[in-house]
């Protein structure tokens, strides 16, 4: 009876405090005219200057050059760059490497098989000793329970 009371004190806890948090961190609402009271200004002084050194001081303009709007061939025609310019190209043909020789001469490889075979079995072991351990704590609580009435 007493974890029980444990739990539901628990759950209260965790529930107020999921209510709670949210109301905590409320943004501020800044349509409310009257809302910036809640939260005081910290006081700053006129003399000081928060700007970054280069907002303060900004460096001269420079004017840049143009910018050149025309197409990239176009650029490349009018610098006497084309297709009559281009390099020599030279094709060089590499043989194709040979195909690797598989184990078992293309058949089912053995090893990956029982390596997979084993893992299944172990998964399946796993999961009938979980359920077999599930059903005798059921069935051994609904024993004691019977034997004992409160």
């Amino acid at each position: 009876m007493r974890q029980h009371r444990i739990t539901r004190s628990a759950a209260l806890a965790l529930a107020l405090a999921a209510f709670t948090a949210p109301a905590a961190a409320a943004p501020l609402d800044l349509h409310d005219p009257g809302s910036y009271l809640a939260y005081p200004s910290p006081p700053t002084s006129a003399a000081q200057d928060l700007r970054s050194p280069d907002s303060r001081d900004p460096a001269p303009v420079v004017p840049s050059a143009p910018q050149d709007l025309r197409a990239p061939d176009t650029v490349d025609a009018a610098d006497g760059r084309g297709t009559f310019t281009a390099p020599e190209v030279t094709v060089i043909k590499v043989p194709a490497p040979p195909a690797p020789a598989s184990p078992s001469g293309g058949g089912l490889d053995w090893a990956d098989a029982g390596i997979g075979a084993g893992g299944i079995l172990v998964l399946v072991l796993v999961a009938l000793g979980a359920t077999m351990a599930v059903l005798h704590r059921k069935h051994g609580a609904a024993i004691r329970q019977a034997a004992n009435p409160v």
